[in-house]
């Protein structure tokens, strides 16, 4: 194969990657997180209790959505997967 040819199809790959990567859509655990938790309080409440779990954040989100959280019954379950499987730390939520 010509070298030039090559180059090209190289060139194509390396700058095409991060535009893939870019236009991943957000899980919906995170979406939630970082839209409809935040709506009521910033994400250092949710970052200090990152060490909880399951239950936890089961409870708590039944909490929120009683207080008034609008969020699907996919969103709730999606959104304590996310937060209970998350390390202490981590971000987007601890940033």
């Amino acid at each position: 194969m010509d070298k030039r040819i090559l180059g090209l199809i190289l060139a194509a790959l390396l700058l095409g990657a991060p535009l893939l990567a870019c236009s991943q859509e957000q899980p919906l655990g995170e979406k939630v997180e970082t839209t409809a938790c935040v709506t009521c309080h910033a994400n250092l409440v949710v970052c200090t209790n990152l060490d909880q779990d399951r239950s936890y954040w089961e409870s708590t989100v039944k909490r929120m959505v009683g207080k008034g959280m609008d969020i699907t019954e996919e969103e709730e379950k999606a959104v304590v997967d996310y937060l209970s499987g998350l390390e202490p730390g981590s971000e987007p939520v601890c940033k």
